[in-house]
């Protein structure tokens, strides 16, 4: 029934009538102020140029600063030298220091343990692997360097173990398959090992290890491939490039570790192979390598919004199968092979990058 109208509003009615204008007042005032922008987006991928936060679809988000976009890196040669030219090595950081592991030196499969002093420019032999190898990966683990797999003649499954203070190197299990042309990513805590190749064939499956002992598969790649360069951002694996068949790929790969699924993010300019990925500043580069019979000097930026490659900076000398580790805010890129007078030859260098122009090195 409708409310009977009365000539004059009664004192209540005064009062109510107020109040429903002091609440529009507030409304409008909420309404007026300027809203917060809401990107949901992927946890494992870059933020996106608007610098927002993830968060779940429809949920507002603060602005956040998003690292500025890495353009340049700079390339700079050392004085110290490896005791001989080497390639194919293991590197891995550790209290500062890195140690190299195997690799093929002179030619033939190495046990050596070297450890780089980049502030005392200094390389020492620190001991000797239990079983020399090369085409290996590494990774430290609970105050301890493990060097997974690699080979001589053929691929093998050893787990071998090093102190990272240097030391005679210790068989301390083994992978479940012989394994070798592989690359293992680190996040200092699980240990990724990625494709590779045994018994005629490019491996698809990574295997995670928390203790370098014991190994269990976590997920499978679209395309099996050795040769290839890894390395972790941001909760996710990617895979650049590598070998397949017998010929070289120009895929980026990129493995979702929540999940385990696997996906073809993006395509290179060109295939490559027998390069090395390293993070520097939250940026995933991609070093030198062969394509197409060449050796490349660039050092290309991943971009892991779109899985596209820019040129950022060079090598000094064109490389492939190098090593690289990280401390600090440089990585050190070692040794490695490049074609000279028709043929291929081991390099003896060291190589510092940095995020900008040069600055002086230690």
């Amino acid at each position: 029934m409708p409310a009977r109208r009365v000539p004059t509003p009664s004192t209540g009615r005064r009062m109510r009538a107020a109040l429903v204008s002091l609440l529009a007042v507030v409304v409008l005032g909420s309404c007026s102020a300027a809203p917060t922008a809401s990107h949901p987006t992927d946890p494992f991928r870059a933020p996106s140029s608007s610098g927002s936060a993830a968060g779940s679809p429809g949920q507002s988000q603060a602005p956040t600063t998003t690292p500025a976009q890495v353009t340049t890196v700079t390339a700079t040669t050392l004085s110290v030298r490896l005791p001989a030219p080497a390639s194919r090595v293991v590197a891995v950081a550790a209290d500062g220091q890195v140690l190299l592991l195997g690799g093929l030196v002179a030619g033939n499969t190495s046990a050596q343990v070297l450890r780089l002093d980049p502030p005392a420019a200094a390389i020492t032999a620190v001991g000797r692997l239990a079983h020399a190898t090369h085409d290996a990966g590494g990774a430290v683990l609970g105050g301890s360097a493990f060097v997974l797999g690699g080979g001589v003649q053929a691929s093998a499954d050893w787990v071998q173990s090093v102190p990272v203070a240097g030391g005679a190197g210790t068989l301390v299990g083994h992978l479940p398959t012989p394994r070798s042309d592989h690359v293992v990513a680190s996040d200092g805590t699980t240990a990724y090992v990625v494709g590779g190749y045994a018994t005629g064939t490019e491996l698809t499956d990574v295997l995670a290890t928390t203790d370098g002992r014991t190994f269990h598969i976590v997920a499978h790649l679209m395309t099996g491939v050795r040769y290839a360069a890894a390395a972790l951002v941001g909760g996710a694996l990617w895979v650049v490039g590598g070998q397949h068949g017998g010929a070289q790929v120009d895929i980026v790969q990129r493995v979702d570790l929540a999940t385990g699924a696997a996906s073809v993010d993006g395509h290179l300019a060109a295939p490559l192979s027998h390069a090395t990925a390293t993070v520097l500043d939250g940026t995933l580069l991609v070093v030198g390598g062969l394509s197409a019979g060449k050796h490349l000097d660039a050092i290309e930026r991943l971009d892991t919004a779109t899985g596209a490659t820019s040129l950022v900076g060079h090598l000094p000398s064109a490389a492939s199968d190098t090593a690289v580790a990280v401390l600090g805010d440089a990585a050190y890129v070692v040794g490695g092979e490049t074609a000279a007078a028709g043929s291929t030859h081991p390099l003896d260098t060291v190589v510092r990058l940095t995020i900008g122009p040069a600055s002086a090195a230690p």
